[in-house]
């Protein structure tokens, strides 16, 4: 962070200073977060992954035999890893831009 000097300084100038700090600081904090959720060895349900890509369980069901998501099975119950299910995400995001 860079010192501002307030002396011969406008008030536009001052705001424009603040805001462009903010905006850098919740970005560096975004993309530590996005890191930290893309290193993140946590299981998901089917409700969660569903809430979290905000699908419905039938998108869910295609993108899995699709190999969009990749189901895994523990037990008698289908899980998926939050790091691949944002993956998934980013790889989906992309192909729309």
């Amino acid at each position: 962070m860079t010192d501002i000097i307030l002396t011969q300084t406008t008030k536009r100038e001052l705001i424009i200073e603040l805001k462009n700090e903010i905006l850098s600081g919740i970005t560096d904090l975004l993309k530590e977060s996005r890191e930290t959720d893309l290193n993140s060895k946590e299981w998901l349900s089917s409700k969660e992954t569903e809430k979290l890509l905000k699908i419905s369980a039938v998108t869910r069901w295609t993108w899995g035999k699709d190999g969009i998501l990749k189901p895994h099975k523990i037990g008698n119950r289908i899980r998926y890893r939050k790091d691949e299910v944002l993956q998934a995400l980013i790889k989906i995001e992309s192909k729309r831009k």
